[in-house]
């Protein structure tokens, strides 16, 4: 069976970040959810909320900020310890323990290409920072709770539903529950590596993105890095790049630090060692060697953290788009992407 064949496929690391990220679903999601139930909830709302915070709506004052955060207390611990952990390791959480994207990320992977869009190639950090803006300034200025968006709770109002249980099926029947399924079908499990929700949606993940950037070149700062000399540029970590933040400049890979996750699957990918899970480098680097894995290398090469800029990246490259060329996958894929917008809107005011 073809689903059979693509569990197969799976690099062996990264089948124990799926085992991470299945556990995580079993401690934090219903219908067992472990770890909410030590803080009296059976799923991630109310006090385990680690979005409700930072929710602004118009008039808000700073007794008012107080209020929602004692009300979200666990999660705005849960959110601030997610950060830190960025600071230092990358991104963790969105990584190795979400549930909600790690499972549409799974499902993804089990279906044929055939089935899938492709969301990687649309301007996600401009897409993702803009809904971003949204989700803070104006669906509270519209009245739109953010609790009407929240993926965290569809995933187990599903299984819920499925059981046969009264609060699920009233849930997915529901415009609310409809909008949710509807983002986690199209941009979760038949969206190309399952991960267009987070890269473009997910207001936790736009945070950690933000850290995750700004802390990359800290001596300490644990990132996914490209060792220059050594890219062959084979292209075949940005194929399986699950978010797109590989792009290829002069036949050269340079990972977008706001985007990439700290999968390690472009790591386990490249035959060239030229992509690693590390610091910045302290010294300077001599007469690098391109030698293939599984074999020693030396000197240690320089590991760069570099922000991606499509703009220059063309203008260096020389490949920038002619005027009056049109890429119709893109059009496609934007098309999709207003639709699914346009929805969410409409569904969170029925």
């Amino acid at each position: 069976m073809q689903v059979i064949e693509n569990i197969k496929s799976i690099p062996k690391v990264q089948k124990y970040r799926y085992f991470l990220i299945i556990l995580a679903s079993m401690s934090l999601l219903g219908p067992l959810a472990f770890l909410p139930q030590l803080a009296g909830s059976d799923d991630l709302c109310g006090t385990l909320c680690m979005r409700r915070f930072y929710l602004y709506f118009p008039g808000m004052s700073w007794e008012d900020f107080f209020v929602h955060v004692n009300a979200a207390a666990v999660g705005v611990v849960a959110f601030s310890v997610i950060m830190l952990t960025t600071l230092f390791f990358g991104r963790m959480w969105c990584g190795y323990l979400c549930p909600v994207g790690g499972l549409a990320e799974l499902s993804s992977r089990m279906l044929n290409d055939r089935w899938k869009i492709e969301f990687r190639s649309l301007p996600q950090v401009q897409i993702r920072y803009g809904y971003f803006g949204f989700f803070l300034v104006a669906m509270p200025a519209l009245g739109i709770s953010a609790c009407s968006l929240c993926n965290f709770i569809t995933i187990p109002r599903l299984i819920e539903a499925m059981s046969g249980e009264y609060r699920g099926m009233i849930f997915l029947v529901s415009s609310v529950g409809l909008v949710n399924l509807g983002l986690l079908l199209l941009l979760g499990v038949f969206a190309s590596k399952g991960r267009a929700y987070c890269q473009f949606m997910c207001p936790i993940g736009a945070a950690d993105g933000l850290v995750n950037r700004i802390a990359a070149n800290l001596p300490f700062a644990h990132r996914i890095r490209i060792a220059k000399e050594r890219c062959t540029g084979c292209n075949i970590c940005a194929r399986n790049c699950m978010c797109g933040a590989i792009k290829m400049v002069n036949k050269i890979a340079v990972v977008d630090q706001v985007s990439c996750m700290s999968c390690h699957e472009c790591v386990d990918v490249c035959d060239w060692n030229a992509l690693a899970w590390t610091t910045p480098p302290r010294h300077a680097i001599n007469e690098p060697k391109r030698i293939k894995k599984n074999t020693e290398i030396l000197p240690t090469p320089d590991w760069q953290a570099v922000h991606f800029d499509a703009n220059k990246a063309d203008a260096v490259a020389g490949t920038a788009t002619r005027r009056g060329s049109v890429s119709w996958v893109s059009v496609f894929n934007v098309m999709i992407l207003l639709t699914v917008v346009s929805i969410v809107i409409v569904g969170s005011f029925l």
